[in-house]
């Protein structure tokens, strides 16, 4: 009776195997969105965490996060310092020099700690622009895939509920025919 009326689900084998298929790459690409989400995540966490840092406030935080340039700061300050005592001529000009040094390098120092702030807020926002951006793309490609599957489906149920429908129409009007066509018994009589 099945077949009288356009099969089960409404899809061939063929239609079944194909929303398979969509669906097993959804799902693969909703893992693989999930998998690379987290490596992404985990690649981020230390420049996510040197930002915080800065974003702080907390002096020490900040200047234990800039240490690597405070570092590089300081060993140029003090090649500086080290040339002009050796080949700067005694006198006036090489005692202001090397009493300045200290100073310009604690100033560049300080420029460094206020400009961390801005440097951490605004790197914190892009990381997480890009932790949330790659989060949905993956998503979207996984769930685009199993969407698809799923309208095919559906597609294919209502295509099969629409030949039920008409099967039944015409079962319907071939019956109406059939009962139509059958003498009447009047009752006549004597």
């Amino acid at each position: 009776m099945t077949a009288l009326f356009g099969g089960g689900s409404g899809q061939s084998n063929q239609q079944k195997q194909i929303t398979t298929a969509q669906t097993n790459s959804g799902l693969a690409n909703l893992n693989t969105g999930a998998s690379t989400t987290a490596e992404a995540t985990s690649a981020l966490q230390q420049p996510l965490d040197f930002f915080k840092a800065l974003l702080s406030g907390d002096r020490n935080t900040i200047m234990s996060a800039l240490s690597p340039e405070i570092s590089t700061l300081s060993s140029q300050y003090n090649t500086g310092e080290q040339t002009a005592e050796e080949f700067a001529p005694r006198g006036g000009g090489r005692a202001a020099t090397l009493e300045s040094l200290p100073f310009q390098k604690a100033g560049q120092i300080e420029t460094l700690v206020e400009g961390a702030q801005s440097k951490g807020a605004t790197g914190v926002t892009d990381i997480g622009q890009l932790l949330g951006e790659l989060g949905l793309n993956e998503q979207s490609l996984g769930l685009s895939g199993t969407g698809t599957a799923f309208n095919e489906a559906q597609a294919a149920k209502e295509n099969a509920q629409t030949q039920q429908t008409a099967a039944g129409s015409a079962v319907g009007s071939l019956i109406g025919l059939l009962v139509g066509a059958l003498p009447s018994k009047t009752s006549g009589g004597s």
